[in-house]
């Protein structure tokens, strides 16, 4: 410790002391209660003025505040400033002395570095050129002081992993005060945030400013909200208001959390890939604070949750509500209130704001005689040796009295300001867009007189139900009105696995067997192989085998095909019967017709064949390069084909089922395997319980079948993309079937008119939060003529469509028929399409 460290101690100190003794001669003994009146103490505002300042050196320790003061000389200015001790008191001292009233209700500045939390205030308020003109109600100085009690200790920033080429950015460690501030101006004066927002108090403001985001992704989650999913805006049910987009979009499972994008920050990954409890919660707090709404975390054992504030209304009700998790009674806080019920407690006290002033002297005075604070009942239970004070239990006293009078005292304090409710007139009048706008096709844009624009919300009732299909009020910036959206459509059911294992009997690693992917869906046993159809005319290409080259730099990893030729057999297994958790029926046995080839993993993937693509290795079994992956789930066998068509630029997939088994048995008719029903033979084809010794082996030890593929009894289950359903065999298509039905959703059309007959291309304005979605088309009802148009990865922003497709229009009346199938899809918001005459 420095000299000058150590005498500004010894100062602080000599003041602690001062303010003590003249506290100790002013207060009333607490030995003797008989004629002592604690209201008339606790209500009285003639020793704010010394009482503060004791409170506050007392919290931030002689000590520490001698070292704010030689770490930062401002620091020290505006420390000995909140500390002038004059005789007289002057207006600046009377503001001073307010200030750091509020500051001390409003729980001090974090890390008690008050002379920090006074230097951002005042910053703050030089930089902002709104105050204090645009501020009638206050609550842009309240977000200056929340702001400043909260990033009085540097909060640390949450950035994207890696930003690279034109769109690098710098890099900040911790949040920039100043921007935040900011940024929650510019939303609260441009009418973004909640309507609730002025009601809030400086300590509810802490909940609301106190994320690690970036200010630019806050501005993102409200731009992505009012585009994506604006009924979650304007709601008027304020528990679930902007919030319930965790339930409606952000995917429950951890299974893509490992295609987080490095561009992207954690909440647009979030929003990308879904995740479990914690990252949902994670969102939820997020969004809310974008939107102005305070919200903290609530964990509790095993759960990651979340509670936020909503406004009491003159019934009562309302108040701090949770969200995700267990009820009130079953986590905690990262507070000074950590037992959650404590935490409770005072936001509700909280409420009345005059009267909690009281709660707070009590505590100033208990720490005046050195109590040992409590800030709720809980935490004086959980006390295994509780030592409380008389000045600490008379602040959970007035606090409980508070609580126990809260409809009477709402309606005389908070409630009496005008609660705003969240009505759609209210939310669009503040981005100036009409209540109702008008909804029909419009014949001719600005840019093409023979353009035809459909707004989305336009359709019509087809035969099917649009019941899934949401029309919905839109924040569109340009002509506001309206938009639809169409809900996720997720895959329904469980896929199946083929082959057996080397875990498993012989039986079970035959040509007709078949296992439901149930339990985890991945375990040791568990890999897959890949498919590439072959030409659509039946014909059968000369070059019957490829080799894929999957390591483009040293071309040491190359993936082998084989050409199965089109041809008929006789599918299914064992005249099995039962459905249960791993099993599946596998009757009656059918007669199926493939009527196009194609091409086949020569061998099941491989563990160097998924690395070099994917980067990661999960397999459990045996690590070898050669060995087949294993501990492949769904998602990861379709996001290797996805890779490998990215990479590759070829549609590779799972094979279907009726492909699978039809390869397996060789073209050999339709006894239990290609050879024939003597398991004897299964030694020399294939790896299983028998031969070996409890783990997978490389590919392509044994002999290949007729067809020229190795390993397709044993070693480790192959995915196909069928999904299973109990009775799929006994309605089964006889030609190229593909699997039980996923159906079709969000089924709607519009009626078009157009003079002559033509070639129109079709584009859409919509906002996605996933890739890879798609809408289906047919004109007129043709279902022979089926279309699709891709659409784009917007990232919660409105955007055109950049692959449009053509559309056939005759003369006269045309009906467009949209749908979406091929799940999973993910939500998405169309505001219009527009049809163009191809020139």
């Amino acid at each position: 410790m420095s000299p000058r460290e150590r005498e500004l101690e010894i100062q602080f100190q000599k003041s602690l002391d001062d303010l003590r003794h003249e506290l100790e001669q002013k207060l009333p003994k607490t030995n003797n209660t008989t004629n002592l009146n604690v209201d008339e103490l606790v209500s009285s505002t003639d020793l704010d003025k010394t009482l503060l300042k004791y409170v506050m050196i007392y919290e931030a320790t002689p000590k520490g505040l001698a070292k704010s003061c030689i770490q930062d000389p401002e620091q020290e200015a505006w420390i000995h400033k909140l500390l002038l001790n004059q005789q007289q008191q002057t207006d600046d001292d009377v503001l001073l002395t307010s200030l750091l009233r509020d500051m001390l209700v409003a729980d001090g500045p974090r890390g008690n570095e008050y002379g920090t939390a006074m230097h951002l205030y005042h910053t703050i308020i030089e930089t902002s050129e709104q105050l204090p003109e645009n501020d009638p109600t206050g609550i842009l100085r309240k977000l200056a002081l929340a702001i400043s009690l909260e990033h009085a200790t540097p909060v640390p920033q949450e950035n994207p992993k890696r930003t690279t080429g034109d769109d690098q950015q710098q890099q900040q460690t911790f949040v920039d005060p100043v921007r935040r501030y900011l940024n929650y101006e510019t939303a609260y004066l441009q009418g973004e945030l909640d309507p609730n927002f002025e009601l809030l108090s400086v300590w509810e403001l802490r909940f609301v400013v106190d994320g690690s985001e970036p200010d630019e992704v806050s501005q993102w989650g409200r731009d992505m909200l009012r585009n994506y999913r604006p009924d979650h805006v304007l709601t008027g049910n304020e528990k679930w208001r902007y919030v319930e987009m965790v339930r409606s979009n952000i995917r429950y499972g951890s299974a893509s959390v490992k295609y987080d994008r490095d561009d992207l920050q954690l909440y647009q990954n979030i929003l990308l890939n879904g995740g479990i409890c914690g990252r949902r919660a994670f969102f939820g707090r997020f969004i809310l604070r974008a939107f102005g709404i305070p919200t903290t975390a609530r964990p509790s054992k095993g759960h990651g949750a979340l509670c936020h504030w909503t406004p009491y209304q003159q019934d009562g009700t309302g108040g701090w509500c949770v969200n995700l998790g267990p009820e009130w009674g079953a986590g905690y806080t990262k507070t000074r209130y950590k037992p959650d019920l404590d935490f409770l407690a005072t936001t509700q006290a909280r409420v009345d704001q005059a009267t909690y002033l009281k709660v707070k002297r009590a505590q100033w005075i208990g720490s005046v005689f050195q109590e040992k604070p409590y800030h709720g009942e809980k935490q004086v239970e959980q006390d295994n040796k509780p030592n409380i004070g008389f000045w600490y239990k008379t602040s959970l006293q007035i606090q409980k009295q508070i609580i126990n009078g809260l409809p009477t005292t709402m309606q005389s304090q908070r409630v009496n300001k005008k609660v705003h409710k969240s009505t759609m007139a209210e939310q669009l009048q503040a981005k100036k867009i009409p209540v109702d706008t008008p909804k029909q096709v419009i014949y001719g844009t600005p840019d093409d007189p023979n353009a035809i624009l459909i707004p989305a919300a336009t359709f019509c009732q087809p035969k099917k139900s649009t019941r899934d299909v949401q029309v919905m009020r839109s924040f569109h910036p340009v002509d506001g009105g309206w938009q639809v959206y169409l809900p996720s459509f997720p895959s329904q059911g469980l896929t199946i696995v083929r082959g057996g294992t080397w875990k498993m009997d012989p039986a079970d690693c035959s040509s007709g067997a078949r296992l439901k992917s149930g339990g985890y869906g991945k375990y040791a046993d568990w890999g897959m192989r890949v498919a590439l159809s072959g030409p659509d005319d039946g014909s059968v290409p000369s070059q019957r085998e490829l080799s894929i080259d999957l390591d483009a730099v040293h071309g040491t990893v190359k993936l082998e095909m084989v050409f199965v030729p089109p041809g008929s057999f006789l599918m299914g297994g064992d005249p099995n019967k039962k459905d249960a958790r791993f099993e599946c029926v596998e009757s009656p046995k059918h007669k199926v017709t493939l009527t196009n080839g194609f091409w086949l993993g020569k061998y099941p993937v491989t563990q160097e064949q998924y690395e070099i693509l994917m980067g990661t290795n999960p397999s459990k079994s045996t690590k070898d390069p050669k060995c087949p992956v294993d501990t492949i789930g769904e998602s990861e066998a379709f996001d290797y084909c996805d890779k490998m068509v990215e990479v590759i630029g070829r549609d590779f997939r799972l094979p279907t089922e009726a492909e699978w088994e039809y390869a397996a048995r060789g073209g050999m008719g339709d006894t239990k395997w290609f050879f024939g029903d003597d398991p004897q033979q299964l030694g020399e084809y294939a790896w299983f319980k028998d031969n070996s010794g409890g783990k997978s082996h490389p590919v392509g030890q044994k002999k290949p079948n007729p067809f020229g593929l190795y390993d397709m009894y044993g070693n480790v289950f192959e995915r196909v993309s069928d999904k299973y359903s109990v009775d799929y065999y006994q309605k089964s298509p006889s030609v190229d079937p593909t699997g039980p039905s996923q159906g079709t959703k969000s089924i709607f059309e519009y009626k078009v008119t157009v003079p002559t007959s033509r070639v129109y291309k079709l584009e859409a304005e919509v906002v996605t939060a996933n890739p890879k979605q798609h809408l289906k088309v047919i004109v007129n009802g043709d279902e022979s003529n089926e279309y699709c148009l891709d659409l784009p990865w917007t990232n919660g922003y409105w955007e055109d469509t950049t692959s449009p497709c053509n559309l056939p229009l005759q003369a006269g009346e045309n009906t467009i028929r949209f749908w979406r199938d091929n799940p999973p899809q993910y939500g998405v918001s169309v505001k219009s399409f527009t049809l163009t005459p191809c020139s």
